[in-house]
C-alpha cells in the first residue's frame, strides 16, 4: 500500500492547530468550552464569536458561513449539505445518493453481497468527505457543535460504508482517519452536554470516546496500519485523555462551588433560626 495517505494524515495533524489558531486565535478545539452565545447584529444577521465568519441565511432558506480572514479573501461554506452547496443526483450529497444505491440493490438482489462503487465514485465520496471535515473544523472554532456532531456523523458513515464494500487499500485511504473523527465527535457531543451544564453527562460522553478511539487502535495493529496506530493514540487519544482532565477539573471546581454555596446557605439558615429564637424568647420574657 502507498504512503501518500499515511503522509497526508501527518500533514492534517500538523496542521490542525495552525486552522484552528486562523478562525480563532484565542481558542483550541481540544480545550475549555465557552458558554457564550453568538451574537446578534442590528440587521438581525448571526455573528459568531470570530468576527471572520458570518452566518446568513440565503434566498431558499439556506444557511451559508461566509468567510473573510482578510479584505481581499471571501469564501462561502454552506452550513447543510454539501459544503459546495451541490446536490449530486438530486441529493443532498454523494452520500446520501450512495446510501440510496445500497437501499436499492438490497432490494434487487435481497443482499449486500456484491455491492460496491467504481473508483471514481469512491473518490467522489472521499472528496465530499475531506470538504465536510474542512467544514467541521471551521464549526468547531466557532462553537456551532450540533453541526460539528452532524460532520463527524455522517463521515463515521462514509468509514463504515467504505470498510464494508471497498477494497482494503482504498478502505484505508479514509479509514485511517477513524481516530480523528472519532475524538472531534466526542468532543462536539460532551461540549453540548455541557451547554446544558451536564457536566457528568459530558465525562460519560468522552470515556466513550476514548474506548472506541482505543478499540481503532487494535483495529489499526490487526490490519498492520502501525503508522495510522501511531498517529491515533499519540495525537487524537492523547487529545481526548488531556480534554477529560480538563473536563474533571472543571466538574471538581463546580463541586466545591457548590458545597461551599450550600454550607453557606445552611449557615444563613442557622443564623436566622438562632435570632428567630432569641426574638422569641425575648418576647416571652
Amino acid at each position: 500500500m502507498s504512503s501518500e495517505p499515511i503522509d497526508q494524515n501527518t500533514q492534517i495533524v500538523q496542521n490542525i492547530d495552525s486552522v484552528l489558531d486562523h478562525f480563532s486565535r484565542s481558542r483550541s478545539a481540544l480545550r475549555r468550552r465557552v458558554g457564550s452565545q453568538g451574537a446578534v447584529a442590528s440587521d438581525g444577521r448571526d455573528l459568531d464569536a470570530v468576527q471572520s465568519v458570518q452566518i446568513l441565511e440565503i434566498g431558499n432558506g439556506r444557511e451559508v458561513a461566509i468567510i473573510q480572514p482578510n479584505a481581499f479573501t471571501i469564501s462561502r461554506i454552506y452550513t447543510t449539505g454539501r459544503p459546495d452547496g451541490k446536490r449530486p443526483h438530486g441529493c443532498d450529497s454523494y452520500h446520501e445518493y450512495f446510501c440510496q444505491r445500497l437501499e436499492e440493490y438490497k432490494q434487487a438482489f435481497k443482499t449486500e453481497d456484491g455491492f460496491t462503487l467504481t473508483e471514481r465514485e469512491w473518490n467522489q465520496l472521499f472528496n465530499e468527505s475531506y470538504d465536510r471535515y474542512v467544514r467541521y473544523l471551521l464549526f468547531s472554532s466557532i462553537k456551532r457543535w450540533e453541526d460539528v456532531q452532524r460532520d463527524t456523523d455522517t463521515n463515521l458513515q462514509v468509514l463504515d460504508l467504505a470498510r464494508r464494500y471497498a477494497e482494503s487499500e482504498a478502505t484505508w485511504q479514509i479509514y485511517q482517519y477513524k481516530g480523528y473523527i472519532l475524538m472531534m465527535n466526542s468532543i462536539a457531543r460532551a461540549e453540548l452536554a455541557l451547554q446544558d451544564n451536564d457536566h457528568f453527562s459530558a465525562l460519560q460522553i468522552v470515556d466513550q470516546g476514548i474506548q472506541r478511539t482505543g478499540k481503532f487502535c487494535g483495529e489499526c495493529l490487526r490490519e498492520n496500519q502501525g503508522q495510522a496506530e501511531n498517529t491515533t493514540r499519540e495525537h487524537y487519544l492523547n487529545n481526548l485523555i488531556e480534554y477529560r482532565s480538563d473536563l474533571e477539573s472543571v466538574s471538581e471546581s463546580l463541586s466545591r462551588e457548590e458545597n461551599e454555596s450550600t454550607r453557606a446557605e445552611n449557615d444563613e439558615d442557622t443564623i436566622i433560626q438562632e435570632l428567630e429564637d432569641l426574638l422569641q424568647e425575648m418576647t416571652g420574657d
